[in-house]
């Protein structure tokens, strides 16, 4: 046939087998037609939608390349998280705890993918969905984080012309979706009494500034609804007895607020800061190491486990996020505006602060009963 090139030629020209060349006809990705020959059937291609279809071949080869290079891909990690932290991937810079997110996510997207044949790419449609379908619906909290860093990690390389604008816009097709309701951890305000009563107790080996610190930790997270990133961030100029207010220094999305200091909530930092050590860390909140009378701030890790440490002792669940929605449930069940809540929470819209008010069915029936 006039004007095209046979599947021995193409195979030559590319350095692969006839058989290779066969297969990608056969799945339609070399464009060809069917003409019927002295052998019989045989496939014939135009020569000017061959040259068309090299052309994308070519791009496509030097993508795989990048896309199944380990080394380089972890290289690449290391400047995706320098854009994240300087704005240069979504035009504003991100938080310490969103970068540290974001690299924690792909290293688990690694360490989950699927044994890989020869050089095949390492972020594709199908390793991503093989991922993701290896999580536990439940651990939708894991699969969704997984999600955003393979996808943050493949805008920037789109941006850096390593991969095309097509493999992002078809992993973004992967969103995985909740099958299971979400755990929103709470406790209710007479658990909440019992947990800060449960935090005065001195237990054995415990310091007098520990126990005093752990009273006024559940203390601010339930009585200020602050997140544990804006506690462990909490500076002494930030905390006004005086004035009877706090100041909320580039709480999430960069943002500053001030939130008041109830009575209850005042005794508590005022003992505080009589037993704090004297250091030069401006951190509101420090722990020592032990054994040593060094100062550190206090991090979310050592909040986590021991807020998670107390309320087991009171045989509830709960944890410093889920103080933060007893706050709020506490303050809406005691009738205050939402508008109001909303603020002191830090929210930009009503319907996440409602999403935040985890009434219980018993705490109707009480209401309900005295109507």
């Amino acid at each position: 046939m006039k004007d095209s090139i046979r599947l021995e030629n193409i195979a030559r020209e590319l350095n692969v087998s006839r058989k290779t060349v066969q297969r990608l006809v056969s799945r339609g990705e070399i464009p060809a037609i069917s003409v019927i020959g002295q052998g019989g059937l045989k496939y014939v291609v135009p020569i000017q939608s061959y040259l068309e279809w090299k052309l994308n071949y070519k791009k496509k080869k030097e993508e795989d390349k990048y896309l199944s290079d380990f080394g380089f891909l972890k290289e690449q990690q290391i400047k995706w998280l320098d854009w994240c932290r300087s704005g240069a991937l979504v035009g504003k810079p991100m938080s310490g705890e969103t970068v540290i997110k974001n690299n924690y996510a792909l290293n688990a997207y690694w360490k989950r993918l699927p044994r890989r044949y020869q050089r095949t790419p390492l972020i594709s449609v199908e390793c991503l969905r093989a991922v993701l379908s290896s999580i536990d619906p439940k651990m939708f909290a894991t699969k969704e984080n997984i999600y955003k860093g393979v996808i943050s990690f493949t805008k920037y390389l789109v941006k850096n012309s390593y991969c095309k604008s097509e493999l992002f816009e078809k992993l973004k097709e992967l969103k995985p979706k909740r099958l299971y309701p979400a755990k929103k951890l709470h406790c209710t305000e007479e658990q909440f009494g019992r947990l800060i009563t449960e935090a005065k107790i001195r237990k054995n080996g415990q310091s007098e500034y520990d126990m005093i610190l752990n009273k006024t930790l559940v203390a601010t997270l339930g009585y200020a609804g602050l997140r544990g990133s804006e506690l462990c961030n909490l500076r002494l100029q930030d905390v006004d007895l005086s004035a009877g207010k706090m100041f909320v220094h580039l709480g999430k999305g960069k943002k500053n607020r001030y939130v008041g200091i109830c009575k209850n909530l005042k005794d508590s930092l005022e003992g505080y800061l009589k037993v704090r050590p004297k250091a030069d860390i401006e951190n509101f909140f420090i722990t020592r190491f032990r054994g040593s009378d060094k100062a550190i701030a206090y991090n979310r890790h050592t909040l986590n486990r021991k807020i998670q440490r107390l309320a087991k002792r009171v045989e509830i669940k709960v944890s410093p996020h889920g103080l933060r929605r007893t706050f709020a449930t506490v303050a809406a069940n005691a009738g205050k505006p939402i508008n109001i809540i909303s603020l002191a929470l830090g929210h930009a819209d009503l319907k996440t602060t409602q999403g935040y008010l985890c009434t219980s069915g018993e705490e109707v029936i009480r209401e309900m009963q005295g109507w």
